[in-house]
Order: structure tokens, then C-alpha cells, then sequence
């Protein structure tokens, strides 16, 4: 029985590897790690040979945001909220573009849209604190720069405690004996 687990094991190792050489999750890749200019270049690249490609989308997107090209994100994210307008990763960074553009209005109306998400609460609560201070009058540079860092420092800590829990429960899964069990069962008629 163990030569199966090992099999399967040696599968998935296969098709991960496979996965990561697509220039999409290549683009994911160099996002995580702080590369902006490269991984918006293999989302460009996946975009050419698979335009419908939303994942790519919005990984260009949140590239173009990073690398201050916020017209550019602005148009990316917006095709890519039209596409998808429950997608809570393009309408933050949309409404992030749109605040450093200066466009509170526009901000405002994918801050309110991010809201009506099903989200993790103290994300929510920073979402709306934000929209508070926009509220309030005009926001200088600088609280401009602390809302925008927050706001995706906060999406990347929601994201990998998703991640985290993910795990735990998969783990969970795997160490509990009824999991662990054949999926079939033997069942004899009360004669035999």
C-alpha cells in the first residue's frame, strides 16, 4: 500500500513542476518575491498566447500598480473587474490606483464594492476606515501613501493566513485516520 502514496506523491510532484514553468504562475512568482518588472512581463507574455487568461489579468494589473504605471493599471484591472466584478484582488488594487491617481470618487465606488464582498473582517474594517478618511476632505501624499501601504500589506496578510488555514486543514485532513483509510469498503452479505 505504501508504493501507492508514493506513486501518487511522485504525481503531483510532476504536475507542480509542470505548473510552475507557465509564465502565468512564473508572474505569480516574481509578484510574491518583489519583482514587479518581471512578472509583468510573463503576464504579458501568458496574455499574448491566452488573452482570456483573468488570473494573468490581474496579475498584470497589480504589476502596473507596482510599478507606478497606474494609468495602465487602471485599464487592466478595469477589464478585469468587468469580467469578474467579485474578484476582491482587482477591485483593491483598481481602487488603489484610482487613490493614487487622485480619483477619490472612483476609489470610493471599488472601496464600496470591496465591502459587499464576503472578505476577512479586519480587512473589511480597514476597507472601511479608509473610505472614513476619504470622507473627511482631501487626503495629502503622504496619508495617500500610508493608506495604500496598509491596504495591500493587509491583502498579502489576509491572502497567506487564507493560505495558512488551507494548510491546517489539509494537514488536519491527512492525520486523521478516517482519511487515511481505504476508499472502499468489502461488504458481505449476512450468509457468507
Amino acid at each position: 500500500m505504501w508504493w501507492r502514496q508514493g506513486l501518487g506523491l511522485a504525481a503531483l510532484i510532476v504536475l507542480a513542476a509542470g505548473c510552475a514553468t507557465t509564465p502565468t504562475a512564473q508572474g505569480n512568482t516574481a509578484l510574491r518575491e518583489g519583482r514587479p518588472a518581471e512578472a509583468a512581463e510573463k503576464f504579458s507574455e501568458a496574455l499574448a498566447s491566452e488573452p482570456e487568461r483573468l488570473d494573468a489579468r490581474i496579475g498584470l494589473g497589480i504589476s502596473q500598480f507596482r510599478l507606478g504605471a497606474y494609468e495602465d493599471a487602471i485599464r487592466t484591472l478595469t477589464e478585469a473587474v468587468d469580467r469578474s466584478p467579485s474578484h476582491a484582488g482587482a477591485r483593491l488594487f483598481l481602487a488603489l490606483a484610482h487613490l493614487r491617481k487622485r480619483e477619490d470618487a472612483q476609489a470610493q465606488e471599488q472601496f464600496t464594492a470591496l465591502r459587499a464582498l464576503q472578505l476577512e473582517p479586519r480587512f473589511l474594517a480597514l476597507v472601511e476606515q479608509t473610505q472614513t478618511l476619504l470622507r473627511a476632505g482631501p487626503a495629502s501624499d503622504a496619508t495617500r501613501t500610508y493608506i495604500v501601504a496598509s491596504l495591500d500589506y493587509a491583502s498579502i496578510w489576509s491572502r497567506e493566513l487564507a493560505e495558512t488555514r488551507h494548510a491546517l486543514r489539509s494537514a488536519q485532513m491527512a492525520a486523521d485516520a478516517a482519511w487515511s483509510r481505504p476508499h472502499y469498503y468489502i461488504l458481505r452479505c449476512r450468509n457468507c
